[in-house]
């Protein structure tokens, strides 16, 4: 009996050691599962929302610079990047996905609701910049310049009251260093950004040209008469009708020269490329055809007179943004206004220095006035970058103007310099 009880004694010792050690190795386990997970998100949360920052590590991460591609990260990216909120999602159990959790609110990563021992799993995108981050970068003066002046050095953007879009339209004026974009394989430099937040852009060659450069680079994409005649005063219309001062209506009429120059310049360079052309809007464009107060218009009279934007930016020196209805046309492709030009920092006095400047002659879309006998005349930028005019029948180069639609994305680095401008998505 002793030995039974011996016996029992052992039975009963092997039994408590054996659950000692059973107990430790699940400590074990349980303690590196436990590290394991709190290398992967080392944090303690219930029902609590949490802004995250680059030092927390969650379940898993992906990066991708082209919405495509993505590599896994350990880091959360800071700037520049936002959560795709469609990929991304958190779990408790491997299974059920929760979405709407994850998010970027004014480039902070947020995570909301999350519950104890959920994970999540986070998917990030190269945030691409809006023309409404752009806007909120420009500081926009609410001034209005000295038109009476050049504008030779960087006035920065200002704000004007848009009479064609509504609302306010943002102008770059001088030698401004901020508004270069790469788009079709081209360079651009921003005119402004209209009132409905499309932006309005003139061509500046294939590649992006310095401030106060003359260049025989082909920024003027042909060259080309604004009207096949000059011997009638309709003849400065984009549009024109015979004896008429402008058609019945905006879609009748004659097409000028220059617009059907421009427009197959257009349908072969971005028209023809579905990329590119679901990016450009229709833009507004105005052929201002207003005769000057106090004067009469008439087809060919033997007196001269004068079209309302003489007196507007050689007298009073006040351009505008608003334009008759029968004067403005909704285009594809069209050319810069001499109203335009002065907002820009030209006027009729050379100026080598502003954005515009690149010592070629090119149209504008205003008219001048009539001559007599010597025919219509329409605004032009001179080579030495003032607005000065010329016979509709005379040669001069074309420099594209089209209209990115409010919704184009752009690379997330640009910055509308030169050397890195905004580069179209």
């Amino acid at each position: 009996m002793k030995f039974e009880d011996i016996e029992k004694g052992k039975k009963k010792w092997l039994i408590v050691g054996s659950i000692v050690i059973i107990f430790l190795v699940s400590m074990g386990i349980f303690a590196n599962n436990y590290a394991k997970y709190q290398n992967i998100k080392d944090i303690k949360l219930v029902e609590e929302n949490i802004n995250y920052k680059s030092d927390y590590k969650m379940m898993a991460m992906y990066k991708s610079d082209d919405g495509t591609n993505y590599t896994e990260i350990d880091t959360m990216p800071e700037s520049g990047y936002a959560i795709n909120e469609e990929k991304s999602y958190c779990t408790v159990d491997s299974n059920t996905q929760v979405k709407g959790k994850l998010k970027t609110i004014n480039g902070i990563h947020s995570v909301t609701g999350l519950k104890k021992n959920e994970k999540c799993y986070i998917w990030f995108d190269l945030k691409n910049l809006t023309i409404d981050d752009i806007i909120a970068t420009l500081n926009p003066k609410t001034t209005t310049p000295t038109f009476s002046n050049i504008a030779t050095t960087d006035e920065g953007v200002y704000s004007v009251s848009d009479g064609m879009y509504g609302g306010n339209s943002y102008y770059w004026r001088g030698a401004a260093t901020t508004n270069y974009v790469k788009f079709a394989g081209k360079c651009w430099r921003i005119i402004r950004i209209n009132g409905d937040k499309t932006m309005r852009l003139i061509y500046d060659g294939a590649t992006c040209h310095n401030n106060g450069e003359t260049t025989t680079d082909s920024i003027a994409v042909a060259s080309t008469a604004y009207s096949s005649s000059y011997n009638k005063s309709e003849y400065v219309g984009w549009k024109y009708t015979e004896g008429l001062q402008r058609p019945s209506s905006i879609t009748s009429g004659t097409n000028a020269l220059i617009k059907t120059t421009l427009e197959n310049w257009y349908n072969s360079n971005i028209g023809n490329n579905t990329t590119y052309s679901s990016k450009i809007a229709d833009g507004k464009y105005c052929n201002d055809r207003n005769v000057q107060s106090g004067q009469s218009w008439a087809s060919a009279p033997s007196n001269i007179f004068y079209y309302a934007g003489y007196k507007r930016l050689y007298t009073d020196y006040a351009p505008t943004l608003s334009c008759a209805a029968l004067d403005t046309y909704t285009l594809k492709v069209g050319l810069i206004t001499a109203d335009e030009v002065m907002y820009a920092g030209g006027k009729n006095a050379n100026n080598t220095s502003y954005y515009l400047y690149n010592g070629q002659d090119y149209w504008t879309m205003s008219p001048y006035m009539w001559n007599g006998s010597a025919g219509s005349y329409v605004f032009y930028v001179y080579s030495g970058g003032h607005l000065n005019w010329n016979g509709a029948s005379s040669a001069i180069g074309v420099r594209p103007v089209i209209n990115l639609k409010a919704d184009t994305l752009f690379a997330s680095e640009g910055n509308g310099t030169q050397n890195n401008p905004y580069v179209v998505k």
